[in-house]
């Protein structure tokens, strides 16, 4: 490598006069295309990495790689790809007016934030083959803090406030992406996986009774016959989309089961309903779509669609806070649930996910979405699971699903008005039933009986109580203050239970080795078990030399460090000696950064520890290069004069790309 830059630079050594060179193919170096490594004035190579990538290149955080490759792409990937996304599109409509009326806002709020974040988190995003649009989560945080409205179908007091905490969340999400933190999912125990889909689950479901409710009658719900009829249509609607797939001809499993659900449900309205004199409300009836609501507008502008008053937004400091916290429950709602549907794509698909460049993608649909006046969004990890489950596998599926609600919503418009509210209760009931981890009753249940009970009921299904308590606890959160909250609180309590756990396993044996008492640790050494260590050692009745021998033990925090630092200090006070032994190198680190906070300790490495060999940096390469010592690499990195062979004083070009 060295050898071809310093041949393409024309800096040949005498030695290298004679020397043939070659051009080595991409082949040799491993990659299928050419490489470039710019050298620049100061002697740093700055940007050490292929062309074709970085942030505005074929493979960067712009521009994913298989966005513009052809491989795989023919008519049969093509035509399922198609189909399926069509497919999807039309259960996705339903689905996105459902959750506008549960976050309190218009349908078309949300059908445009659909289509918005489809096409930016398909395009761009980190994981083919995942749908993206208005979410339940997002619907769930956006109600916490939008009231009902006080015409139903309309939006909910203080809906100016929803589009800077929308755009606010996408920039959080960009500087999160920016910030590789898309790797902390990996923190996210079980546990508070399920409590969340359970929470989830209870707070949409709890969320589709608003329908029946009425303020014309005395008991504030619907009565007589327009209660008969809600309910049957709900009930039909549910009996569709959950048994229809089950049948066992084709056409079923091609067509959507949420869009049957609809026809079947139009069809009961308009032909027997209304024939029998009476009528439950539709869409039309509730919040019409109309051609001002069709496209979408900016907030911010003058329109029959919008109407927002903006002196809200800045009316007084209570409604920036409003915005603010608003903005990052979104972020971190959209960010766990979006991370945690690639995962799920990732285990169907078995292909790697990019999931810094899916909240990149995500962060951009959302400040758009929220600038177009969209309540923003994230991954559907229902709609993603039937898409894989069926085949998915590029960014086509997802896209055309994106387009699909796009020109519902901007053309078919005016047939979205004849779905009765009813029918979309139904639908959501039935997602709620696949959202909710039923399976986590038993295990509850499991892990509060004895194990008489456990064995007579044949309950074999028991976790340890703690992680059954989380489960509980993000679950009950989740209805009684918001998802976030819920999510934040069973992450801190799976953690204080691993702490206390990896606490327990610390053991500390003792023996003699001639007049020197020797310790030796056992276990991981932090803020719970080094408390006990001080407690455990007496400087009082220790001889006078001692050694605490650490063995596999590795110092973790600070904590740690402060607390032989304490050890040494007690020790020297009762003028006796005591050295710490067999550190290993990240214990030594540790010591070494607050070297002035702990002077007391005296410590030996360990004998064993071995220092892994660490990726030779770009400079490193030249420097343990044989033609260092002729000073070649001095003449690149540092761009000094060069005398050329006539005695001439040459100076090398500012910005040198050279193919390698």
């Amino acid at each position: 490598f060295c050898t071809q830059l310093v041949v393409e630079l024309g800096l040949k050594t005498p030695a290298m006069a004679d020397a043939p060179t070659s051009q080595p193919s991409s082949k040799t170096l491993g990659t299928e295309t050419s490489r470039k490594v710019k050298v620049f004035e100061k002697g740093s190579a700055r940007n050490v990495m292929p062309a074709t990538q970085g942030w505005f290149g074929l493979g960067g955080r712009f521009l994913p790689k298989d966005l513009t490759t052809l491989e795989g792409l023919n008519a049969t990937y093509a035509t399922k790809e198609i189909l399926l996304g069509i497919t999807i599109g039309f259960a996705q409509v339903p689905e996105s007016v459902a959750f506008a009326f549960l976050a309190h806002v218009r349908p078309h709020v949300a059908l445009h934030a659909a289509w918005v974040m489809g096409l930016f988190c398909s395009l761009l995003g980190g994981r083919p083959g995942m749908v993206n649009g208005a979410t339940g989560a997002f619907a769930a945080i956006i109600a916490t803090f939008l009231p009902v409205p006080s015409v139903p179908g309309g939006n909910g007091e203080h809906v100016e406030l929803l589009f800077p905490s929308v755009m606010l969340a996408g920039l959080l999400m960009l500087a999160a992406s920016a910030a590789n933190l898309s790797r902390f999912i990996l923190l996210l125990p079980t546990p508070v996986m399920v409590g969340f889909c359970n929470g989830l689950a209870i707070v949409i479901g709890l969320a589709q009774l608003h329908p029946f409710h009425s303020e014309e009658t005395g008991s504030g719900w619907k009565e007589g016959f327009e209660l008969m009829w809600m309910l049957v249509i709900t009930a039909v609607s549910m009996l569709t989309m959950e048994f229809l797939p089950k049948v066992p001809l084709q056409i079923f499993k091609v067509i959507p089961s949420s869009l049957m659900a609809i026809l079947v449900a139009i069809l009961l309205e308009f032909a027997v309903v209304r024939n029998c004199g009476s009528r439950t409300d539709t869409i039309g009836d509730v919040s019409e779509f109309t051609a001002e609501t069709a496209f979408p507008i900016p907030f911010f502008v003058d329109h029959p669609a919008t109407g927002y008053d903006l002196s809200k937004i800045v009316s007084s400091w209570t409604s920036i806070q409003n915005i603010i916290v608003q903005g990052i429950l979104l972020c971190v709602v959209g960010s766990i649930e979006s991370l945690m549907t690639s995962e799920v794509v990732e285990s169907f698909t078995k292909t790697p996910s990019h999931g810094d460049r899916s909240l990149f993608a995500m962060g951009l649909g959302n400040i758009v979405s929220g600038f177009l006046g969209g309540m923003g969004g994230n991954a559907m990890i229902g709609l993603s699971t039937i898409n894989v489950l069926n085949g998915g596998r590029g960014r086509m599926a997802p896209t055309c699903t994106a387009l699909v609600v796009m020109a519902s919503v901007m053309g078919a418009y005016s047939l979205l008005n004849y779905i009765p509210v009813a029918a979309l209760a139904g639908i959501m009931i039935v997602v709620v039933l696949h959202t909710f981890k039923w399976f986590s009753v038993g295990m509850v249940l499991a892990a509060l009986l004895p194990k008489c009970l456990r064995d007579r009921l044949n309950l074999h299904r028991k976790v340890p109580r703690i992680e059954a308590l989380v489960v509980l606890v993000v679950t009950v959160l989740s209805k009684q203050t918001n998802i976030a909250v819920a999510v934040l609180v069973g992450v801190s309590i799976c953690a204080i239970s691993f702490a206390w756990d990896a606490g327990q396993d610390f053991k500390l044996s003792e023996s003699m080795a001639g007049d020197i008492k020797v310790y030796d640790v056992d276990g991981p050494l932090f803020f719970t078990s080094a408390n006990r260590l001080v407690k455990l050692l007496d400087s009082e009745k220790d001889p006078e030399e001692v050694e605490l021998r650490f063995g596999e033990a590795t110092l973790m925090d600070f904590t740690s460090v402060e607390t032989l630092h304490k050890i040494a200090l007690n020790y020297q006070n009762a003028g006796k000696s005591i050295t710490f032994h067999t550190l290993n190198l990240s214990s030594q680190k540790i010591i070494e950064k607050a070297n002035h906070l702990v002077r007391a300790i005296e410590y030996t490495s360990s004998d064993d520890a071995v220092r892994l060999p660490s990726v030779p940096s770009f400079t490193e390469g030249f420097r343990h290069d044989p033609m260092t010592q002729q000073g070649v690499f001095d003449r690149i990195a540092s761009f000094d004069r060069v005398s050329s062979p006539g005695g001439k004083k040459e100076s090398a070009p500012k910005d040198l790309e050279v193919d390698v």
